[in-house]
């Protein structure tokens, strides 16, 4: 399998595909409008995250075989990517209510949790424990995305970021073709994503992206036998700062589900980081989890990583106790 033909093609297809909605949008109005909870200043079409993940499934049907008894699994969790994906564009749209949205997020984890069946370690072992697992970290997934999908080239460079991830993990079969999907379209969005961006993604694009990151990283652990903190390291910095955020403002008795600025990538773009800056400084720390997830010893490995864990953390924390002292004056 020519997995740098795949990247090329993801790449080339999201490029025109993105473009294409972004004239769509543009006809139709659709746009995110500045406001006081915005980090961004102009009208800008919305919806481009369409044109990503189509060219994800593009690759796969490009390699697609007749399907064995083993591989509905993948297809069912392919099948609730396009089904979040299609609750995101109607909610682009038009804000859905949450029944439905949350209603086919929870389905995609169950697809997802399917697929976990044959992951090794405690959480591919049968039983409710470990389903509840998968549909939570889908969940979840879904969300810190949405979350962190706030300023320009942020989530479309952790896509990026991931996607090489994949490939570097030197998987096979699903999950070679889904790195290579994944980073060829990455690219071809960033083209229009990047600061000063022509197109966001939107929940079509934020939301179906969770789902197909959970899904590639369980098909990666499927075939090395990885930890899931080895398998989904790179993404930690982004998950980091949606838990931290979630919990403060928890505490600080704020409604959850109203958007708001106060992410610690939100708060550095909008002190004078600059959009592009922060999104490199989360790509680099996403970078450095893909170096440490290639340490084969495991003695070696559990340091490493725990090495990056507190190192991000510090990294956050200086950062925010910067910030907040610069709020202050």
């Amino acid at each position: 399998m020519n997995l740098s033909w795949l990247v090329a093609v993801a790449g080339v297809l999201s490029l025109a595909l993105v473009g294409l909605v972004r004239r769509y949008a543009l006809q139709q109005a659709l746009l995110d409008m500045p406001s006081e909870r915005s980090s961004h200043t102009v009208p800008t079409p919305r919806g481009g995250g369409l044109g990503m993940i189509a060219a994800c499934f593009a690759v796969f049907a490009l390699v697609a075989r007749p399907v064995a008894r083993q591989e509905w699994a993948l297809a069912a969790a392919l099948l609730g990517v396009a089904a979040v994906a299609v609750v995101g564009w109607l909610d682009d749209h038009g804000s859905l209510p949450v029944a439905p949205r949350l209603t086919v997020h929870l389905l995609a984890g169950l697809a997802v949790a399917w697929l976990a069946l044959d992951v090794p370690g405690p959480f591919g072992l049968l039983g409710v424990a470990g389903a509840a697992w998968w549909v939570f970290w889908t969940v979840s997934a879904i969300n810190v995305t949405n979350f962190m999908d706030g300023i320009d080239g942020l989530i479309g460079l952790q896509a990026l970021v991931f996607g090489l991830h994949l490939l570097l993990l030197q998987t096979g079969g699903a999950a070679a073709v889904a790195g290579a999907a994944l980073t060829g379209a990455a690219l071809g969005f960033l083209v229009w994503n990047w600061s000063p961006a022509r197109i966001f993604m939107g929940d079509v694009g934020s939301a179906s992206l969770g789902v197909f990151m959970a899904m590639a990283g369980v098909l990666s652990q499927r075939h090395t036998g990885l930890p899931i903190s080895q398998a989904f390291l790179p993404l930690f910095p982004i998950f980091l700062d949606a838990s931290v955020t979630l919990v403060r403002r928890w505490r600080r008795g704020e409604q959850l589900t109203q958007p708001h600025r106060s992410h610690l990538y939100q708060r550095l773009a909008n002190s004078g980081w600059g959009h592009a800056r922060v999104s490199l400084a989360y790509g680099v720390a996403a970078a450095v989890g893909i170096v440490v997830s290639r340490f084969d010893e495991s003695p070696m490995r559990l340091v490493a990583a725990t090495s990056y864990f507190v190192a991000v953390a510090v990294a956050g924390f200086l950062l925010e106790r910067g910030l907040a002292s610069d709020e202050k004056r």
